[in-house]
């Protein structure tokens, strides 16, 4: 019976992805309806992991054996998540540590690191380990901008791009995108990943876009998405922009339609709309029929 559950898992975690390739949600440009595609599988199958080891392999359930298969199954499953959450936490730490050894300027007032490269670029990545406390530590990044951002865009423009960045700060994007991203390496083997994860991925932009045109021109920060982004394309050995919360990565004219246009309103998050997490605990009800 725990072998059925543990399948059972794997079998609906398929199933949701697969679902989220249907043209209605494709076309939903909706947070909440990327992030249960995206996290929900997920959560299930670790959930009825822990469940199946909590019981052991030992015993019956509903008059059926437990076998020993399900069981190193489940190990299995939670082995492969802990040991990517600690590559990928060393990963995050070795590049916190050489962006701390970044030359540190104050540009328009903002406290920066300074990439030497040609490449225009802007971003927050790793984390701050001189914060205290693990949320603060989580949540704050390095804001990092290239010399050859700073020389090719005026202050005004400038001033845009540290906008938007400052607006993935305050919406907690460094913690999100570290949660997101490491759900993404997990599921590698389910339908729909990478499209899933960029939906996300353009979600924030728009948000961290909308918030930062509240505070300076949207102009300005359409022409810097622009100018920059035509910059970078002639580079010749462009950077790997895998960062946290880059100021550029893709559909760059979704993003500046939004700007233009104000077409996306950018809904209030609501905690109600998370109660979709209680079906993923929906294993453990199995525990008591154990024996």
């Amino acid at each position: 019976m725990h072998f059925i559950v543990i399948l059972l898992a794997i079998v609906c975690a398929y199933v949701i992805r697969y679902l989220s390739q249907i043209d209605y949600f494709q076309k939903q440009r909706n947070w909440n309806y990327s992030l249960f595609f995206f996290i929900a599988p997920v959560l299930l199958i670790l959930m009825s992991s822990i469940a199946i080891v909590t019981m052991g392999y030992e015993g019956q359930m509903w008059g059926f054996q437990a076998t020993i298969i399900s069981y190193i199954l489940a190990w299995f499953c939670l082995g492969f998540a802990v040991i990517n959450l600690i590559v990928y936490a060393v990963e995050i730490k070795l590049i916190s540590q050489k962006i701390a050894g970044f030359k540190e300027e104050e540009v328009l007032g903002e406290r920066v690191k300074i990439l030497e490269s040609s490449f225009p670029y802007a971003g927050l990545i790793g984390f701050e380990s001189q914060k205290k406390g693990l949320f603060m530590f989580l949540n704050e990044s390095y804001l990092v901008l290239s010399r050859g951002l700073i020389n090719l865009l005026s202050p005004e423009h400038l001033e845009a791009v540290i906008a938007h960045e400052k607006s993935h700060q305050k919406h907690h994007d460094p913690l999100i995108f570290f949660c997101l991203s490491y759900c993404k390496r997990i599921t590698f083997w389910l339908p729909n990943n990478d499209n899933l994860w960029q939906n996300l991925v353009l979600l924030r932009e728009l948000r961290a876009d909308n918030t930062a045109s509240q505070s300076v021109d949207f102009l300005l920060l359409a022409e810097s998405l622009l100018m920059v982004t035509q910059e970078a394309m002639k580079e010749v050995n462009p950077m790997d922009n895998n960062m946290v919360c880059p100021f550029i990565n893709f559909r760059l004219n979704e993003r500046i339609d939004a700007l233009i246009n104000d077409g996306h309103r950018v809904n209030s998050f609501r905690w109600y709309q998370l109660t979709w997490i209680l079906l993923v605990f929906i294993p453990f009800l199995t525990i008591p029929f154990h024996q």
